[in-house]
């Protein structure tokens, strides 16, 4: 009895909040496949808390990305995901990629800092979502957790986690297949597979990926930025010599070819007399929307390159006690990077023409090892322990076109950093346990322990850059370059925690409660160090089936209270050099409701709707400013002494609405089954500094696709057509606040515009 009462108020619960948000629209959750399933929705199978479940019956706000999904909205990089992923969004900083998962995330892409979204490959940690692109092909599935990760996945994932999950050998089956694709901005890839019985013990499968595609912008006279020329092969062994024992040896490469990444520099625009705001004084920085125009035509110096190259070698040990399976994950990753960046301003007016140059060389190595219990009883535990290295070798050049009207030419070389030994160092010990107090009704707790190391040895060798702008030394060759040495060093640590309780009112009605706390490492930049973050987390949710399957609710409200959450912003150095300076807000909160539902009124049609309603605010946070940025903190009221309060201002990536839609309809037709889907994705507006300037804002915006496959079931092909952006929408990627004036520039990038193409896959 007491159990239908409890079925009976997760029902309630869920329809009535779900009727609260239904007037706010809903958001596509795309996380199952929704091909026709007469039965009903279908199950996936996850290893979210690191062994099998389904998602269903996991308590984790979370999305699963089938390989129809990904396949059908032509997933091929980190940033694709934004597509079909709730809650998720990509930022860029030149070629780094920014994740954010309900609006936080981590702006520090240097050599030193680290992501707020913990991102793995089969349980492999990788450090940089840069490398990442490689290994978005022949999946499983991609899992997408929503909140932080304290406890069994740990390392900086105080918003979340990205799991990529590779499809694996499969035993006694010989399969294989080949796939192609066309479309505009010249693009062909190609993709393939074979999965091929050894003998009753070992299997193979092995796979590849071809990309390319020309630049989405006109750059001359660089050759058009924002392409891709990748190549990705992985390889996978798998030996099952006994029944307890498994042995996964995965090899895998990548790399990458082109022009990169485009920034558009576009020179400020400076107030005047007859349009200065109160407050502000001619010649400030006009804070409001710069003049991009159709973001796709811009000038770029020549020179611009991105070559990247990952070899990554890992392995996944399983051995059955019977009571307990013991498990090893890890392996050795190496990636090197190779980039020229050019940015160009008003030319033959100013000095806004400058190239910026790495080469990272970047091994790290990966361990975990961990004991699961294999009871079916109440009692379910695991412990285990993590190390993580990465060791880096930088070097990084700022350089100058000096012909004012001039984008093209040998540049000037004003600054110079070498850092031969970049060091980060992670280790963790961890555990879980959960205890089914009454039938359905099971607790949770769980530990982890973490430290993390990090050091730089090196040295900066400069000029000062507004000396060298204003006197023009380059033309004597009398610039004065000074050599300071860079070593420092940064250690932190943190015990974090998780409790839940959970109840499995029927088979199809979970809900749940949990508190978290997370932890992210501190660190240092060339102007100063900076403490670890913390995050407490607190999250009610509730998953459902109902109508014999037909209608999956899944609903989460949470609430995030942050301590010395590190937030950054690029500045002007003593030497006039662009910089990172990395500070810690006192405190933030956010708060959210989610909606994710699926809906199959018929084994034809399919619905599948997401909404997400977040507020995200600093609550105590003040950054010390000078000169415009002071007189902007006055002309808000806001200016205490010499710091800017900044409390009220939203974090970056952070959109109070967004919604996901769709719907498709199977046509039985030829033999076959005929699909065509549109999805649309909404979003409030947002920005990417916590100035929150219009200069630096997303305004709201919407973008469709429509998708139309024809699968032939009894040939086995499939044929798809395609048009993602429909409307040719403008987004931005990326944009600054005018904090550093030795660009002079508002500097902009963009996702990708309208595409189309078509795919024909063939599966043996």
């Amino acid at each position: 009895m007491k159990k239908n009462w409890l079925a009976a108020i997760s029902s309630n619960l869920t329809i009535a909040l779900c009727l609260q948000a239904a007037p706010a629209m809903a958001q596509n959750s795309a996380t199952q496949t929704v091909g026709a399933q007469p039965a009903g929705l279908g199950e996936i199978v996850v290893t979210a808390e690191k062994r099998k479940s389904t998602e269903q019956k996991t308590a984790i706000a979370m999305s699963v990305l089938t390989p129809e999904t990904l396949a059908r909205n032509g997933v091929g990089s980190v940033a694709d995901l934004t597509a079909v992923a709730p809650s998720v969004s990509f930022a860029q900083a030149g070629p780094a990629t920014i994740i954010s998962v309900r609006g936080v995330s981590s702006r520090d892409t240097s050599e030193i800092g680290d992501p707020a979204v913990s991102i793995s490959i089969d349980g492999f940690n990788l450090q940089r979502a840069l490398g990442l692109n490689a290994s978005m092909f022949d999946l499983e599935r991609v899992e997408v957790l929503r909140g932080p990760q304290g406890t069994l996945l740990g390392r900086n994932a105080t918003g979340g986690a990205i799991n990529i999950v590779t499809a694996k050998p499969k035993p006694g089956d010989l399969s294989a297949y080949l796939g192609v694709e066309a479309g505009n901005y010249r693009m062909h890839n190609v993709k393939g597979m074979i999965n091929v019985p050894v003998n009753d013990w070992i299997t193979l499968r092995a796979a590849f990926q071809l990309r390319d595609h020309d630049g989405y912008r006109n750059n001359a006279p660089s050759a058009n930025a924002d392409d891709e020329h990748s190549r990705s092969a992985r390889l996978h062994v798998l030996m099952k010599p006994t029944d307890r024992f498994s042995l996964l040896l995965t090899g895998e490469y990548s790399d990458f070819d082109g022009v990169g990444t485009a920034t558009q520099a576009i020179p400020w625009v400076l107030y005047t007399a007859a349009n200065v705001p109160a407050g502000y004084a001619v010649g400030d920085v006009d804070l409001g929307v710069p003049p991009r125009g159709n973001a796709k035509d811009f000038p770029m110096p020549a020179g611009s390159f991105l070559r990247t190259k990952a070899w990554n070698f890992r392995a996944q040990a399983d051995y059955d006690f019977t009571f307990a399976t013991l498990t090893y994950q890890g392996g050795y990753r190496r990636f090197k990077i190779d980039r020229r960046t050019t940015l160009g301003g008003a030319y033959g007016t100013n000095r806004q023409n400058f190239t910026f140059g790495q080469r990272e060389n970047l091994p790290s190595w990966n361990h975990e090892l961990r004991l699961s219990s294999n009871s079916k009883g109440p009692l379910k535990w695991q412990f285990g322990g993590f190390y993580f290295k990465e060791s880096n070798n930088l070097t990084t050049q700022f350089q100058d076109f000096p012909g004012q009207d001039s984008i093209s030419g040998t540049p000037f070389l004003i600054q110079n950093y070498v850092y031969p030994d970049i060091v980060a160092e992670a280790k963790a010990a961890f555990g879980q346990v959960s205890y089914e107090l009454i039938p359905g009704l099971t607790a949770e707790a769980g530990a982890r322990y973490s430290k993390d190391d990090k050091h730089r040895i090196g040295y900066n060798t400069v000029t000062n850059v507004t000396t060298y702008l204003n006197t023009k030394c380059y033309l004597t060759n009398s610039c004065v370059m000074v050599t300071t040495p860079q070593n420092s060093t940064a250690s932190s640590s943190k015990t974090t925690w998780h409790a839940a309780l959970n109840y499995q009112a029927t088979p199809r009605n979970l809900i749940y409660a949990k508190f978290d706390t997370g932890y992210k490492a501190g660190g240092f930049t060339d102007l100063a160090a900076y403490n670890p973050e913390s995050i407490t987390a607190y999250e009610i949710g509730a998953k459902n089936r109902f109508l014999g399957n037909r209608l999956q609710l899944n609903l989460s409200a949470y609430l995030y209270n942050y301590t010395d959450q590190q937030v950054s912003q690029t500045v002007t150095n003593s030497n006039g050099a662009v910089a990172t300076l990395v500070l810690n807000a006192g405190s933030s909160r956010y708060k959210g409701v989610e909606l994710d539902a699926l809906f199959d009124p018929t084994p034809d049609d399919h619905f599948n709707a997401y909404v997400a309603y977040q507020d995200a605010r600093f609550t105590n946070f003040a950054a010390a400013v000078s000169g415009q940025l002071a007189r902007a903190a006055a002309a808000e009221g806001k200016l205490v002494g010499a710091n800017w309060q900044l409390d009220g201002k939203r974090p970056p990536q952070a959109p109070v609405w967004t919604v996901n839609l769709g719907y498709e309809h199977d046509f039985h037709v030829f033999g076959g089954r005929l699909t065509p889907r549109f999805q649309t994705h909404i979003e409030s507006e947002s920005y990417f500094t916590f100035y929150n300037f219009a200069s630096d804002r997303q305004d709201s915006y919407h973008r469709s696709d429509i998708i139309v496959t024809y699968k032939h079931e009894p040939a086995n092909w499939t044929l798809s057509a395609f048009v993602r952006n429909l409307e040719d929408t403008v987004v931005l990627s990326s944009a600054s606040a005018p904090t550093s004036a030795t660009y002079q520039t508002y500097r902009e990038q963009y996702q990708a515009p309208r595409t189309y193409g078509a795919s024909f896959t063939y599966n043996w």
